[in-house]
């Protein structure tokens, strides 16, 4: 397992302290429309924040005022899909229409409804939410960050990294997916040198003592909660002692930090935080500041990150276009173009040549970040469990990735 300072290959790479641009020109070679999917409800009717469309809307203003890249300006089309998966299809149909040349997402509920339909368009997801199996192998899905099985494993990586010996994955019982995370989970901690144990409890439970108990007497030194009532399992497992390494992957929340005050918490993140303030999100930083999302008070989520390096990798894509007003053929055949790419130090570097049709390959990214809770306070580290001052990458699942299957040793 690497880690990466991200600015090209290596494991001691320094990032760049400045993005490089490339030279705006000055010819106007017409307008790249990008389509987003995003959900204004989630499945039970509750409200969900436009940081999606937010930052998007940031994105292209901020291109389009500086006179676009490579000659291209940039159109948003957005739809919102409500989580439903019967809107997502008629929305990416509509995309189509509109003549986008790529699509990104601010939901990962509603991939696996249209994933096969973007293959039957020709019409490529360029990052956004990568919780889905499918941005692991489909060949219409470009990924710019982690996805699930780099996901998964990071947050095993990362309770070695700051000297856990036991990981207990507590997963949700009634939900599938909830034991989908065993898998990756054992694989991982295997293969860190892990003792790994795993165990069902209910998602909603009024009480979690006897989970904490069973956990404690197990030496379990770090309990990843899975699907589960995070402040109930703090609550009941401090009610009886037991005090672990909490695992906070997929996200950076700071109501997390509140439900567990005076605990230890550690995890993974599938791409740079949003807490970090570091030069290479000063552009994000900017554009963050044109929304109504704001870090410090915890209104400015992983999405909007997401987002924005969804989008910074289309305008990547964008500079290796050769003609004036370019179909989605030429936009594809500019993304299998990408090699080395991270975004002026934003990503871990990505190669989408290896998913060029006939290759058998997919361009999974197999790194990600980890962070540690210090002083009520989110904050990279790096493979010694050390907080980092500037952004590092730890790299390294020993699965391979293809074109037409899930990740396999």
């Amino acid at each position: 397992m690497l880690a990466v300072p991200v600015g090209g290959a290596g494991t001691a790479l320094a990032t760049p302290a400045r993005r490089r641009r490339a030279a705006t020109t000055a010819v106007a070679k017409g307008i790249i429309r990008v389509g987003l999917i995003a959900s204004e409800h989630g499945g039970r009717g509750q409200p969900i924040p436009l940081e999606a469309k937010q930052i998007a809307d940031a994105w292209a203003a901020i291109q389009n005022a500086a006179g676009g890249i490579n000659g291209y300006r940039f159109q948003i089309v957005y739809r919102n899909v409500d989580g439903d998966a019967r809107k997502a299809v008629q929305a990416v149909r509509e995309i189509d229409a509109a003549g986008a040349l790529a699509l990104t997402t601010g939901d990962a509920s509603v991939m696996p409804a249209v994933a096969d339909l973007l293959v039957q368009r020709s019409l490529p997801a360029i990052g956004g939410q990568p919780y889905t199996p499918e941005w692991d192998w489909h060949p219409m899905l470009f990924p710019v960050e982690a996805g699930p099985a780099a996901g998964s494993y990071g947050q095993v990586a990362a309770a070695r990294d700051v000297g856990a010996t036991h990981f207990r994955n507590v997963y949700c019982a009634e939900l599938p997916a909830c034991l989908e995370s065993v898998k990756p989970t054992r694989y991982a901690a295997q293969r860190e040198g892990l003792r790994f144990t795993a165990q069902a409890a209910p998602g909603t439970a009024a009480d979690y003592t006897a989970t904490c108990v069973a956990a404690k007497a197990d030496d379990a030194d770090f309990f990843q909660a899975n699907g589960l009532d995070f402040a109930a399992v703090v609550r009941d497992c401090s009610r009886v002692g037991y005090h672990p390494i909490y695992g906070v992957g997929g996200s950076a929340s700071a109501g997390v930090i509140d439900q567990a005050k005076g605990e230890r918490l550690a995890g993974d993140l599938f791409e740079v935080g949003v807490f970090y303030d570091g030069p290479e999100l000063a552009a994000f930083r900017r554009a963050l500041a044109r929304t109504s999302f704001r870090v410090a008070d915890g209104s400015a989520t992983q999405r909007s990150v997401q987002t924005w390096l969804a989008l910074e990798m289309i305008g990547a894509i964008a500079r290796r276009l050769l003609v004036a007003k370019p179909t989605r053929s030429d936009f594809l055949n500019a993304a299998y173009m990408v090699k080395g790419e991270t975004l002026g130090g934003q990503i871990a570097p990505m190669d989408y040549t290896v998913q060029r049709p006939g290759t058998g390959g997919h361009a999974a990214s197999d790194c990600w970040t980890e962070d540690v809770v210090k002083e009520g306070r989110y904050l990279h580290m790096d493979k010694s469990g050390a907080p980092v001052s500037r952004l590092t990458f730890v790299c390294g699942t020993g699965l391979r990735y293809d074109d037409h299957s899930p990740p396999h040793e």
